[in-house]
């Protein structure tokens, strides 16, 4: 295959908007299809947390000063990671060793909005909003083409399946792959914050993710968002970006949390795309009936709510490979459980783009080259799937596995390298 090669990806989400902008930097010419209207379509302004692997992937593929722009945009670095019972009693703590977040090596916080603004940066002839994938075909000169909702195509060497859980690529090229229900919903929400806040709210999610064990397999997660300066604009960042008129940067300071427990907790009466804010408020403080009473006040004075329930993929072997590939949820979708999903996807990226970059320059074929991509993550992706969805049973325990949860993780604290094993990403 010559340089002149050219990748189609569909889905313009963290993973598919790295590979573009790795893509572009490497000269390989790439065009990205999204079915959102706007940027800020359906990105709830909620935060995800960039890890190391996540962070390494990112330095590889973007421009340093799109790079820049991203520590610019991100919160204050996580300091460590927090498990708490329903009183706020120390069960685990770790500590994360570097929280400069000018490193590769930091947690570095960020709203879904503001990475998505980063990462569009350099691309706005590359990327094109409103095009609703609906299938492929194979093109007469052995290329393919993909076909959108209002009539139009694209045809490359290469389509990729960026397109998340929901995979439409997905679909069409492993129409037999599985997503399943974990018996698990989650609710989620979000708290401005002021002085009363910070007064009520437990030190440690100030710290970092904090995770509390409550009691008949309750769970709750929580973290602040926080900024060194939240009032002077930052020169080159992402709040002077604006797409599409809204305001820009998302650089809101709050206090985010999600609540999860087994469906049957919540009674029969749950919609899984519930609507009623204050309905699913009474479920989850009923549930927190005993629990500390400045989260069960967090939880109340929340803004806004919603529910989903939890899904996972199902593990599947190495496929055929032709010019059509996967990467992060259109593969592998995975429980929040262990914050891995965007990382994962991030490392997909990285790895796809070395691998094309192979292909132009003459040292491998493109079906050689994507089938050693598509075995690696593959065998990673999975991997973190199977330990998402251990987490996701561990925090859900009941009886008497819950109280060897506890005994576990207090152990776990005494002897680091028991902490260092699990914490191990």
């Amino acid at each position: 295959m010559s340089s002149s090669c050219k990748v189609i990806i569909i889905g313009a989400g963290t993973g598919g908007l790295c590979l573009a902008q790795g893509l572009q930097a490497s000269g390989i010419p790439v065009e990205v299809f999204e079915r959102e209207r706007t940027p800020t379509d359906r990105q709830g302004g909620y935060k995800l947390t960039i890890s190391p692997t996540g962070n390494r992937a990112l330095k590889e593929c973007l421009p340093e000063s799109v790079f820049q722009k991203l520590v610019q945009a991100s919160a204050r670095a996580s300091r460590g990671v927090s498990f708490l019972d329903e009183h706020l009693k120390p069960l685990l703590t770790v500590d994360f060793p570097n929280t400069n977040l000018g490193s590769i090596d930091c947690a570095r916080p960020l709203s879904r909005i503001a990475l998505r603004e980063v990462l569009l940066q350099g691309l706005d002839d590359i990327v094109h909003f409103s095009k609703k994938f609906v299938g492929f075909d194979d093109a007469p000169d052995g290329r393919v083409t993909a076909r959108f909702e209002d009539g139009t195509t694209a045809t490359g060497d290469l389509l990729v399946g960026a397109d998340g859980a929901n995979s439409y690529v997905r679909a069409r090229l492993l129409p037999y792959t599985q997503r399943v229900e974990t018996g698990v919903i989650a609710v989620s929400g979000k708290i401005a914050l002021n002085e009363q806040v910070r007064a009520v709210a437990p030190r440690a999610i100030f710290c970092g993710p904090t995770l509390m064990l409550g009691p008949r397999g309750c769970f709750l997660f929580a973290n602040a968002m926080e900024y060194e300066n939240t009032n002077a604009s930052i020169p080159g960042s992402c709040v002077e970006l604006n797409r599409c008129g809204a305001q820009s940067g998302d650089r809101e300071e709050c206090v985010m949390w999600g609540f999860s427990a087994r469906r049957e907790k919540f009674g029969p009466g749950l919609n899984r795309d519930a609507v009623d804010t204050e309905a699913l408020k009474t479920t989850v403080l009923a549930l927190m009936k005993d629990w500390d009473p400045g989260l069960r006040w967090i939880v109340q004075n929340s803004s806004p709510i919603s529910s989903f329930s939890v899904k996972t993929a199902v593990p599947v072997p190495a496929w055929q490979t032709r010019n059509v590939t996967l990467l992060g949820d259109a593969l592998h979708n995975m429980t929040p459980f262990r914050g891995m999903g965007a990382n994962i996807a991030l490392r997909d990226a990285a790895a796809l783009r070395r691998a094309l970059v192979r292909v132009v320059r003459g040292e491998s074929s493109l079906l050689e080259s994507l089938a050693a991509y598509e075995r690696e993550m593959i065998e990673y992706g999975f991997r973190a799937v199977r330990s998402s969805l251990a987490n996701m049973r561990l925090v859900h325990s009941e009886g008497i596995r819950r109280e060897l949860t506890k005994f576990g993780f207090r152990l776990m604290n005494l002897f680091p390298p028991l902490k260092d094993k699990f914490t191990n990403w």
